[in-house]
């Protein structure tokens, strides 16, 4: 009960603060599908829980997979908007560490969308191609930040393609992988006090762990980043 009076006044506060309808159906939407999942996510029990009739709900969207693919754009401009913020020509390991971190709390925020659309069979056969755009872009990132933390000292230049694609493939694994993690953590823990500093050093342990594969191709100036990163880890 408290949770849904909760729920409840934030929509309400999103209403008074000029949020539209449609987002805050998919608000509502986010905040189900991360409990329920995609799958089991149905149209009528959004319009429930907000207290609309489905027909408010299918007028913004007709189905509930126009759904999952408005939460995913939000989702990937998050991503755009932290990659712009966090990856410049300046890179460091200590800045690259910090984006992963945000990046992981971005796709825990869109869990229930993150798991659907990198672990359902059904949605990477019907949306290969945006699934393979996406990895594509982050292929793309990858390789520009390696470009970065070479030139600045960070990492020795990664000549060996097959290394370097190895390297790619375990930190993009690595991404999928703690998202999966961290659901599964988070689902047979109690509510505390202390979730956004438990949160906050989940999140921190996972970004060590996919900074990890860059091990080998460090320079002394990127191992000394590493190991002051490693200290608030522990």
């Amino acid at each position: 009960m408290k949770k849904e009076t909760k729920s409840k006044e934030i929509l309400t506060s999103m209403k008074e603060s000029g949020e539209s309808t449609k987002q805050i159906i998919l608000y509502k939407a986010n905040e189900i599908i991360n409990k329920t999942g995609m799958v089991d996510f149905r149209i009528d029990t959004l319009a429930a829980s907000l207290g609309l009739s489905p027909g408010n709900i299918t007028y913004h969207f007709p189905k509930k997979e126009d759904i999952s693919n408005a939460l995913w754009e939000l989702c990937n401009r998050e991503i755009t908007a932290a990659t712009e913020h966090y990856i410049t020509p300046l890179l460091d390991i200590k800045q690259l560490f910090l984006f992963y971190r945000f990046l992981i709390g971005v796709f825990y925020k869109y869990k229930g969308i993150v798991c659907f659309r990198m672990g359902d069979l059904g949605v990477i056969q019907k949306g290969i191609e945006t699934n393979q755009t996406f990895r594509k872009k982050a292929k793309e990132q990858f390789f520009q930040n390696i470009e970065y933390l070479s030139q600045n000292g960070y990492i020795n230049k990664i000549n060996d393609p097959f290394l370097k694609e190895m390297t790619f493939l375990l930190q993009f694994t690595g991404i999928g992988w703690s998202i999966n993690h961290a659901v599964f953590f988070y689902a047979d823990k109690k509510t505390s006090k202390n979730k956004n500093k438990e949160s906050e050093i989940m999140a921190n342990k996972y970004a060590h762990v996919i900074l990890r594969p860059l091990i080998p191709f460090l320079t002394e100036k990127g191992q000394k980043q590493l190991t002051g990163i490693s200290s608030i880890t522990q």
